[in-house]
């Protein structure tokens, strides 16, 4: 290395705040002595989840590194920090969305590096100083009626097509939406190399948009996919191979976008938890104060977590609870964290069923309050197929939590071994093989509150397999040589002959960009009308990271 490149290094690491960063390994485990309980005995739950997470009582597990960061080596390569930005469907946090603050977080960590980074996103006009970060780039947006809190961004003010007031050296586009055609835009008038992220599975979540009525006519569903699916798949193949990488959560959906045409570098990338919260020291129990607010007497507990939306399936969750858990094990407990646009639906489930005094909805919680919740469940349960990866799901992992979910071939899959570090079971498909996935979820729940010794050890293989496979300063670095590779890519078109198009041509690579991103907002703005929030408050409760 050089000596500039070690001089540049040196500075930026004194300018980087001294706050805990996304750079933190781990040492040797300490060991603890097995806790022997029986499902019929009490037990201390504060040490059975140490034991689960290997950890002593006063969280001794995290070892600072003086390793020079992974992002602060593509400063000392470029041989000055880079100005980047992120192109997100969100500029600020206006619910519980692991997409979000994973941005969020890799945000912080480029700035703590000393890179400038730049949000661009939807104008959000319920944000108030301090929700959106230093520098951000509102653009203009519709509300979507069906989703409080999402907004749609539109190249509607003249503002947005000044190319040259976006001077970036590389834009990380962690959009779902069609505000990717704005990132690629500025790669095709001013060079600027582009890393696309794909986090949603689009074509497993449409039916949100559907009205209730319609979801569950498997005709409809038939329809919709069969005029959704390969429209959208080859839109966003086509998208993606006009960038310098994609890179998505897990090796079920690289093989996805590979077997639909994507010839642009696929990188698997999951995501991490951020350990300066979720290895601290387990605080007091939070679920006390919940059973003595309802008058619930303690029993197994269930956790599920996540913003509450038909996607999610939570709804089946409720179900399978009700008619194949709760008949074994009728003191059982379901915690529902979280809020969302179907909460007030699922409360109505809840009741419809009988069951609505061993529900408990809990509510948005900040976000460092759940490890104290991971810490005092019993199971994880995790019944979303719509998931390309699961932040809530790797956070239980993370913390030691037992854990179902369904086999799903993404997020859960790339995340859950069956009896390795969780149970997987088939979900089944519509009909009556459905109710044999809900029967085999509600068994492998039951197996796990009888079963003292496999839940510690699936919580202690959780544990073990997450912080060998996704810490940050793992992850870091497998985002840094993807930055890398689309700043060589970058470099290679410049030293080509990149011409910048100029007149008409600038006007028709503006056109074939623009127009499509505001035809599909426009139609996403227009289908949110079909299906209206139940709640449409629930948005302006904002999430806390810390």
């Amino acid at each position: 290395m050089s000596e500039l490149a070690r001089n540049l290094i040196l500075r930026i690491q004194m300018a980087a705040n001294s706050s805990p960063a996304l750079r933190v390994e781990f040492g040797q485990v300490n060991e603890l002595h097995p806790v022997t309980h029986t499902a019929k005995a009490p037990f201390d739950r504060k040490q059975d989840a140490l034991f689960r997470r290997g950890i002593d009582a006063h969280g001794k597990l995290l070892e600072a590194v003086t390793e020079v960061p992974a992002f602060a080596e593509l400063a000392a390569r470029a041989g000055r920090p880079l100005k980047i930005a992120i192109v997100s469907d969100f500029t600020r946090i206006p619910y519980a969305n692991g997409a979000v603050f994973q941005t969020r977080f890799l945000y912080r960590a480029l700035r703590r590096c000393g890179h400038q980074v730049t949000l661009v996103g939807p104008k959000d006009p319920d944000g108030s100083v301090g929700d959106v970060p230093e520098g951000t780039i509102e653009l203009p947006s519709l509300p979507l009626a069906a989703y409080p809190g999402v907004h749609l961004p539109i190249p509607s003010e003249a503002w947005v097509y000044d190319a040259e007031r976006f001077d970036f050296d590389l834009i990380f586009a962690q959009t779902t939406s069609t505000l990717l055609e704005f990132a690629l835009w500025l790669r095709k008038v001013n060079g600027t190399p582009v890393i696309c992220v794909n986090t949603t599975h689009l074509t497993m979540a449409y039916e949100v948009l559907l009205p209730e009525a319609l979801a569950s006519v498997p005709a409809v569903h038939k329809a919709v996919l069969g005029a959704l699916a390969k429209p959208y798949e080859a839109t966003y193949a086509r998208l993606f191979n006009d960038s310098d990488g994609l890179i998505v959560l897990s090796e079920g959906f690289r093989d996805y976008w590979l077997a639909r045409g994507v010839t642009t570098p696929i990188h698997v990338v999951p995501r991490t938890v951020t350990p300066e919260n979720f290895d601290r020291p387990v605080g007091e129990d939070p679920f006390l104060p919940l059973l003595a607010e309802h008058g619930i007497e303690d029993g197994p507990r269930l956790l599920c977590a996540g913003r509450h939306t038909r996607e999610k399936a939570q709804d089946r969750l409720i179900r399978i609870f009700a008619k194949h858990v709760l008949p074994a094990e009728p003191k059982a407990i379901l915690a529902m964290v979280g809020i969302g646009p179907d909460t007030e639906r699922y409360k109505e489930i809840a009741r419809d069923l009988g069951v609505a005094d061993r529900v408990i909805f809990t509510g948005e919680r900040p976000f460092t309050a759940m490890l104290d919740f991971y810490a005092y469940s019993d199971v994880f349960v995790h019944t979303s197929l719509s998931e390309t990866y699961g932040n809530v799901l790797g956070e239980a992992l993370w913390c030691g939590c037992p854990t179902v979910v369904f086999e799903d071939g993404l997020g859960a899959s790339s995340q859950v071994t069956h009896l390795e570090n969780g149970l997987v079971v088939s979900p089944g498909s519509r009909g009556d093989s459905l109710l044999v996935g809900d029967i085999r979820f509600g068994q492998a729940v039951l197996d796990l509150v009888h079963n003292s010794e496999l839940r510690a050890r699936l919580g202690r293989g959780a544990s073990k397999r997450a912080r060998a496979r996704h810490t940050p300063a793992a992850i870091e670095r497998r985002m840094a040589d993807v930055f890398q590779s689309a700043l060589d890519a970058g470099g290679e078109r410049e030293a080509k002959g990149f011409v910048k198009p100029r007149g008409m041509a600038r006007a028709l690579t503006t056109a074939k960009s623009f127009l499509p991103w505001t035809a599909s907002m426009l139609v996403i703005f227009a289908s949110g009308f079909l299906r209206p929030a139940n709640r449409k408050d629930w948005g302006s409760k904002q999430p806390t990271i810390g």
